[in-house]
């Protein structure tokens, strides 16, 4: 029989050994960007780290890539256009649980599974998030995700970490259940345990991914609650580039 924990990939095993790092090393000075490919992303990722750098006084910016309208493509109840506001109504509940401030969301509203892939593209898409001068780290989920928008969030966050010197940080999501991509050479261990009553909240406020709230779609997305429960009690996996 298959069990959570022979179904989480390599990545998870070493990140439990992986070096233990602190906020300043992950985020240097300044403000933290994060780059979110769909609603959920945000706490599932780095919610600890990002409700420590909340509390620590750090502008902390959150942007949602995608409108997350495809996570339930045959329900009558929530059509694409309802599913997108129920999950950005999520999201901005999330995040002002993370950082005490509910102007922290930026929602980029891009087509789920049509993240930005084209320099053209990140060029808009960093004319939408204004001056970055005083950020200091992106936080991103992983290249290694296998989920195109994952992909391409990682891509839109090395683009912007090139071209405004800002250092990039990828935070696996898919990539520790699943990932085609080796183990990195390097990663580093966020320990989070004094944020996991925080980040335990903000993923359940994703109402529509963690439970049956959907009810007329088998087929949609819902969170294993064992596989929510992973990533609210381990420490977050912090990959630099």
């Amino acid at each position: 029989m298959t069990t959570l924990a022979t179904a989480l990939s390599p990545l998870v095993t070493a990140g439990e050994t992986a070096p233990e790092v602190t906020l300043d090393d992950i985020a240097g000075p300044g403000g933290v960007l994060v780059l979110a490919p769909h609603p959920d992303d945000e706490s599932l990722a780095c919610g600890a780290a990002i409700a420590a750098a909340a509390a620590s006084g750090r502008a902390v910016s959150v942007a949602i890539v995608t409108d997350g309208s495809r996570s339930h493509r045959a329900s009558a109840s929530h059509p694409p256009e309802r599913l997108a506001a129920l999950r950005r109504a999520e999201v901005a509940a999330a995040v002002e649980i993370l950082t005490g401030r509910a102007d922290a969301m930026t929602w980029l509203g891009y087509t789920d599974l049509a993240a930005p892939e084209t320099e053209a593209d990140f060029a808009a898409v960093s004319d939408r998030l204004g001056p970055l001068s005083e950020v200091t780290a992106i936080w991103t989920t992983w290249g290694g995700d296998p989920h195109p928008d994952h992909l391409r969030t990682w891509e839109l966050g090395r683009w912007l970490s090139a071209r405004h010197g800002i250092a990039l940080f990828g935070c696996p999501v898919w990539g520790r259940v699943e990932t085609r991509w080796p183990l990195p050479d390097r990663l580093c261990r966020f320990p989070s345990a004094p944020w996991r009553a925080l980040k335990a909240r903000a993923v359940a406020a994703h109402v529509s991914q963690m439970t049956r709230l959907i009810d007329d779609d088998p087929e949609g997305f819902m969170m294993a609650p064992e596989l929510a429960r992973h990533f609210v009690e381990t420490d977050e996996i912090f990959i630099p580039t």
